[in-house]
């Protein structure tokens, strides 16, 4: 009952944001973009290598089947976030489909078992692993080992930020967006400066915020998922992305805003669904009017549709299959 519910919620939140796509011009790399309080068109070529950074694990073989349905034609790579509990499932679909599948690991920061959990990950072959809602702040140095083991093994630590939804119970929860804020990865990226880091959907509502830590951390990135794109296109306000995310990398010496030699604001902001499968579409949609409503240079949108999470992750481009590297 709860995931036709989150189907319906999903499907709902596409129509709401008025946007049309068919099937036929994705698959030719060419988008047209019709969305509420616009009239702007796209006739952007998408790249050679685009990575879905954020899409769960649905657990069962018919998500699987799916996913190799809308996502394997498109050519598009997922990274899929997995609890211990279907780790065998997306095991053997990375396994026999690596052109589609990017298997990352989800644990609890607060179960004692989440360091077990995470070996278990590393060893079953996974590269990422995924965090949310935790009872202290992401930064409380008692999560230190687990983001240091992270560190260590090499695995991408994807960190939910910002509002969470809830569902109407009378059972008290410790959870809080406060606790998920985008400035705890800032202290994370300085703490495990090897590790790699993503944000999901740009800390919303705190967007200026996680902007300003991405611009220290070059080891850090962030994800549009969400409704912060559902919510600038219905405010007809895309280009506020600009506002945000507004430094370049080629800062003067002498007045220098950003880390020397570290990325534009662009490149490390990356693509993602955080959807059902069907969700790709108005998802490629969504960014690639973003991006034309930003005017991001042609080079920036190949890092940032799927190079820079590639290059994080340890993907060859060329041959779309994870490079192994030693711990």
């Amino acid at each position: 009952m709860g995931q036709r519910k989150n189907l319906r919620r999903r499907d709902f939140l596409h129509r709401s944001a008025g946007l049309a796509v068919t099937a036929s011009a994705v698959g030719t790399g060419k988008i047209g973009l019709a969305a509420s309080g616009t009239n702007a068109k796209s006739q952007s070529k998408l790249p050679d290598l685009i990575i879905d950074s954020h899409i769960h694990c649905g657990g069962t073989d018919a998500w699987v089947e799916e996913m190799l349905r809308v996502y394997r034609p498109r050519k598009v790579m997922a990274c899929a976030l997995t609890w211990i509990k279907d780790m065998e499932l997306m095991r053997k679909a990375a396994q026999d489909h690596p052109d589609v599948f990017i298997p990352y690991g989800r644990v609890d920061l607060d179960d004692p078992n989440a360091v077990r959990e995470i070996e278990t990950f590393h060893k079953n072959g996974f590269v990422g692993i995924k965090f949310h809602s935790p009872q202290k702040d992401y930064d409380d140095p008692g999560y230190f080992q687990v983001y240091r083991l992270c560190e260590h093994l090499r695995l991408h630590m994807l960190f939910h930020t910002g509002v969470t939804n809830r569902r109407i119970s009378d059972t008290p929860r410790v959870q809080s967006a406060s606790k998920m804020r985008p400035m705890f990865l800032d202290t994370i990226a300085r703490v495990c400066p090897r590790a790699t880091l993503q944000g999901a959907h740009l800390g919303n509502p705190w967007y200026e915020e996680a902007a300003e830590a991405l611009r220290w951390n070059p080891n850090l990135c962030f994800d549009v998922t969400g409704s912060t794109l559902l919510k600038f296109i219905k405010l007809g306000r895309l280009e506020r992305m600009r506002e945000i995310l507004w430094w370049a990398a080629d800062e003067s010496v002498e007045n220098p805003h950003t880390l020397k030699g570290g990325p534009g604001a662009w490149e490390h902001v990356v693509f993602g669904t955080d959807e059902v499968p069907s969700g790709l579409e108005p998802n490629i949609e969504r960014f690639q009017q973003m991006l034309d409503a930003n005017h991001v240079p042609d080079s920036d949108r190949a890092k940032m549709w799927g190079l820079s999470i590639a290059k994080m992750l340890g993907i060859d481009p060329k041959t779309r299959r994870l490079i192994p590297r030693a711990t």
